[in-house]
């Protein structure tokens, strides 16, 4: 499953101006408004039908071109429906991806369904959720709550957790574009809380970004809840991976850097290609997921295209700094990380 990366292309173009710029190498769900080189919807693939239980009819045709994905991660959803084969490599898990409903989320959610595995996606609301429960029939739930909003982050937590337990959590959602409020709620504290409310499985992973080298504490802005920036945010999700790794050393945690990849988010600032390959922005969290692969057993680490990182941002590894963002977050949200699992 171990693929080939280009590390070098991708730290040339991080280092630019325009890539700084651009801030989109986490691979998360935000649906910035279709950019003039975004692909009008088609039908990438059969519309299946079926309504969730709401009765929200989902949008567009198949996996939302021009709406919430792009033509390469339709394609490759395509792919992985025509070409991925079971499992058959060992335990299959039960897992959880939040911000599942396009993009790098989507993908893993579907490579991880094909392959045999349970999958319960989340969605930011049920437009969203009808979305995903077309383009991935196979789906065994769909929690939806707004990250946006703590109060819905809390009532997601207590969905999750009234689904039972699960062997793996992938912390894919995130936004970029937004005011910094709101990217210290989706990308930082509710992260926190998920992490703290919800019954941890034996593995998470977290998706951070190359843009966190650039990122700081913020720790007034935290607490006061000013917001932050989107390296900062990305620091934060990168942090609270490896505070966790530490406080629950029973268990396999990692941040997870998917790359400057083709999706909506990567074309965000108008952008017609992106350095990156699209499946190895997902694989790492497939890689870790399965862990049957020589160095999936990992933990602790930030990770780019199934390799330990080298250049990572010297806060990551700090443990007073993490303790301090911990306290903050703890904070800010009343709510205390537990020290325990």
């Amino acid at each position: 499953m171990t693929l080939n990366t280009t590390p070098l292309t991708r730290r040339g173009l991080l280092l630019t101006g325009a890539a700084l710029g651009a801030g989109i190498l986490a691979g998360c769900t935000s649906t910035p408004p279709q950019d003039a080189s975004t692909p009008a919807a088609t039908d990438a693939a059969p519309n299946p039908t079926g309504t969730p239980a709401t009765g929200v009819q989902a949008q567009g045709d198949r996996y939302g071109v021009g709406l919430y994905n792009t033509r390469q991660v339709a394609d490759e959803l395509v792919w992985i429906g025509e070409e991925v084969q079971s499992f058959k490599g060992g335990e299959h898990k039960r897992v959880l991806i939040t911000g599942s409903t396009a993009g790098a989320g989507q993908l893993a959610a579907a490579y991880l369904l094909k392959r045999g595995h349970t999958v319960v996606a989340h969605a930011r609301n049920e437009q969203r959720a009808a979305d995903v429960h077309r383009d991935l029939p196979g789906l065994e739930d769909v929690v939806i709550g707004d990250l946006l909003d703590l109060e819905q982050t809390r009532a997601l937590a207590g969905q999750i957790n009234a689904l039972g337990g699960f062997d793996v959590i992938i912390h894919n959602a995130g936004e970029y574009g937004l005011p910094d409020g709101e990217l210290l709620n989706s990308n930082s504290l509710s992260p926190y809380l998920l992490t703290a409310l919800v019954t941890p499985p034996q593995q998470l992973s977290y998706l951070s970004s190359d843009l966190h080298l650039g990122g700081g504490l913020r720790l007034d802005e935290v607490r006061s809840g000013e917001g932050i920036g989107y390296g900062d945010s990305k620091l934060h999700m990168a942090m609270i991976a490896t505070a966790a790794a530490r406080v629950w050393p029973d268990r396999q945690i990692n941040a997870v850097a998917p790359g400057w990849i083709p999706t909506l988010m990567g074309f965000h600032n108008g952008n017609t290609t992106t350095p990156d390959s699209l499946r190895d922005g997902y694989m790492t969290q497939v890689w870790l997921a399965e862990g049957v692969e020589p160095g999936s057993d990992v933990t602790g680490e930030f990770l780019f295209h199934q390799q330990v990182e080298t250049r990572v941002n010297e806060l990551v590894h700090d443990t007073q700094a993490q303790d301090q963002l911990l306290a903050s977050c703890a904070e800010r949200t009343g709510v205390e990380f537990p020290a325990e699992s």
